[in-house]
């Protein structure tokens, strides 16, 4: 009987290893063994290996991407060894609970997971995971934009790591890289570039290839950041070096991207798609959809920038086209509206380029829609990286102090590290007391850096708001454009339709260049409306004409206006206030200076605002290039601390509409 129970025993254990390496493996197979081993464990009422077993049906759950049936069996594991008493188990299932959240980009949901796995380490006196768990706390916290705890954290760990004397270790490694990685989202590139060569000096003594080459690539990102491309090429083919001495296929192919992509901005093209053609060859081997979708994106741009040099420019453009088509497939399959929408604005200016003006259109309006789903999201990830980074600003006194640790040792001979290092974990916060000291004893000089930098993060936020208004305001005007448009080609008229296909194709390209500045001339931004009117007045049957006045004290060419700031209010002269004028319709353009700031009026002999906005309707429509343009102006105002405005006057016959801007000069 005994040895009939040791057999069972030890198939036991077999099958229990055999489900944790076919996680690795084949997943299908793992499960089948998982579920085995947990109904030989509840024969043999064995909790211990019921719960073993329970811990690989997870891990082979997650391997095939079934995260909730995983989590299901995570907590199986929790509920046995509470049981059992296991604190230490629980703490780790609790933890590989928190990798799952993280894994789904639930980063609250991950740390609450690592907040209790903390608290029972920490009970534990198990300093080693305590630091584990620190480190995926500060990855969460940096994935939020929660700058400051990140970094409070991220130092927490490294100091556990100082007090077990274990800094010379791959985990301490990755905590100084992931402060590293902070520092260069936080821009301070030259805090970066410290933890980054610390990391790299730990790695090389320990010999770890593999994290080496990432540091490599760490360091050449950084580099590529600042603008030296040339020192992010170095960079790159160091980790290229690596990647392929340790035959790392994903490496080399990542390395290659990375020295592709950064030769295009040296506009070495050649280089270039050399290095891009033998990624995608790699990527295609691993199946990598993700990458593919990037690499074929660059490669189009490759061609699509060196086609204005090149005797063969139709050739190339058409290169670029397929494979901006091929980015758009590969970004649908992986559902990326980011990706898509930058393959549609490629595939819209390759259209452009190839007079395809329709096929330009349509890929640029599918771009706008897919642009509306992630602005508003994309602009609060932003001004919430902001106010991050202006709250890690503000304490930046109080993180110094705990930064530059080993300055303060040499310059004040302060015995503080040997102290810390031979206490025990507890001693930890002594850090954070030493920091708050160090905060008020820099206050007053703080205070005074605080307020400059909350009138640059205001500033920043101003400005991103500013960029998404202009994003909005595009979509609207080319909207209404080729409304103008198809009502005149509708008409049959085959020679004037030409025309004014023409003078749209012109108008496109002036949109597509002007509106993405912040700033234009005046002349330049008079050209793109004259187009507009023009359209407009051939799709009204020239019912209308049109003067431009420029007071003699401005001049047109250095005196700089946001694009197409006066449109709305000429697009509403010609859809409303003239739209019953069948002839002798007139719009009035003006631009005077008074003072610092210039004052612009649209001014029509239309039938009036009033009689207008009857129509609910026509109303609606005309309210929301008007509310763009107050908001745009609201925002200048913020950047230049000025107080433009606009105001609407009724008048007998029309409407004038007169618009205060800040006076801005090219030079």
């Amino acid at each position: 009987m005994q040895e009939h129970s040791e057999e069972n025993f030890d198939k036991l254990n077999i099958i229990i290893q055999l489900a944790n390496y076919f996680h690795f493996t084949n997943p299908d197979m793992g499960l089948i063994k998982s579920d085995e081993a947990i109904k030989l464990a509840r024969t043999l009422k064995l909790k211990d290996q019921e719960s073993l077993a329970y811990k690989y049906k997870a891990y082979n759950l997650t391997a095939l991407s079934k995260d909730s049936l995983a989590m299901n069996a995570y907590n199986k594991v929790i509920e046995i060894q509470t049981e059992l008493k296991n604190w230490n188990d629980i703490g780790r299932v609790t933890y590989n609970k928190g990798l799952l959240y993280f894994g789904q980009s639930n980063y609250e949901k991950a740390n609450i997971c690592n907040y209790k796995a903390y608290e029972i380490f920490e009970r534990e006196k198990d300093s080693f995971l305590m630091a584990v768990v620190l480190n995926s706390i500060g990855i969460n916290q940096m994935y939020s934009s929660l700058y400051p705890e990140a970094i409070d954290t991220y130092l927490k760990a490294s100091s556990i790591y100082e007090l077990t004397n274990k800094t010379n270790t791959i985990r301490h490694a990755e905590i100084l890289t992931n402060i590293g990685i902070l520092y260069t989202r936080l821009k301070k590139y030259d805090l970066a570039l410290n933890y980054y060569t610390k990391s790299l000096d730990i790695n090389k003594t320990l010999n770890a290839d593999y994290a080496i080459a990432n540091l490599q690539t760490n360091i050449g990102n950084l580099y590529d950041d600042i603008e030296q491309p040339n020192k992010a090429i170095e960079y790159y083919k160091n980790s290229l070096d690596i990647m392929k001495r340790i035959k790392n296929k994903y490496g080399i192919a990542s390395a290659l991207a990375n020295t592709g992509i950064t030769y295009i901005s040296l506009k070495d093209y050649e280089k270039a798609l050399t290095y891009l053609n033998e990624t995608k060859a790699l990527f295609e081997e691993l199946d990598n959809t993700n990458n593919l979708a990037i690499v074929h994106q660059n490669i189009g741009t490759v061609y699509l920038e060196s086609a204005e040099q090149s005797a063969n420019k139709k050739g190339k453009l058409i290169k670029a086209k397929m494979n901006f088509e091929k980015a758009l497939a590969y970004s649908k399959e992986i559902n990326s509206i980011v990706r898509e929408a930058s393959a549609l604005e490629n595939l819209a200016l390759v259209n452009y380029k190839l007079n395809d003006y329709k096929s330009a259109y349509i890929n640029q309006n599918e771009a706008n829609t897919l642009k509306e789903r992630f602005l508003s999201s994309e602009k609060k990830e932003e001004i919430a990286k902001l106010e991050a980074k202006y709250e890690y600003e503000k304490k930046e006194t109080a993180l110094n102090a705990i930064h530059d640790k080993e300055q303060a040792i040499k310059e004040a001979e302060i015995a503080r590290h040997k102290l810390i290092k031979n206490t025990s974990i507890a001693g930890g916060t002594s850090l954070i007391i030493l920091s708050i000291i160090g905060f008020f004893l820099y206050k007053r000089k703080q205070e005074a850096k605080a307020k400059a930098k909350e009138a640059q993060f205001n500033l920043k936020v101003s400005d991103t708001e500013l960029k998404a208004l202009r994003t909005q305001m595009n979509p609207h005007f080319i909207f209404n454009s080729l409304n103008s448009i198809n009502a005149y080609i509708a008409k049959n008229d085959i020679e004037n339709a030409t025309n004014y296909l023409t003078k749209f194709s012109k108008l496109m390209r002036e949109i597509l260049e002007k509106s993405t500045q912040k700033e234009i001339t005046i002349n330049e931004d008079i050209q793109i409306l004259k187009t507009y009117m023009d359209i407009e007045n051939k799709r009204s049957n020239n019912s209308f004409n049109y003067t431009i006045t420029i007071d003699n004290s401005i001049d047109p060419e250095n005196t700089l206006i946001p694009p197409m700031i006066l449109q709305p209010f000429v697009e509403n002269s010609i859809i409303h206030g003239l739209r019953t004028i069948e002839k002798n319709g007139h719009i009035h353009i003006t631009y005077n200076k008074q003072d610092n700031m210039m004052i612009c009026s649209v001014e029509d002999n239309g039938i009036g605002r009033v009689k207008s906005s009857e129509a609910k309707e026509i109303s609606n429509k005309r309210s929301l290039g008007v509310s763009i343009t107050k908001s745009r102006i609201e925002i200048l105002n913020k950047i230049k601390n000025t107080k433009g405005d606009f105001n609407i006057i009724d008048q007998p016959n029309g409407t004038k509409v007169e618009v205060k801007l800040p006076l801005t000069l090219a030079f």
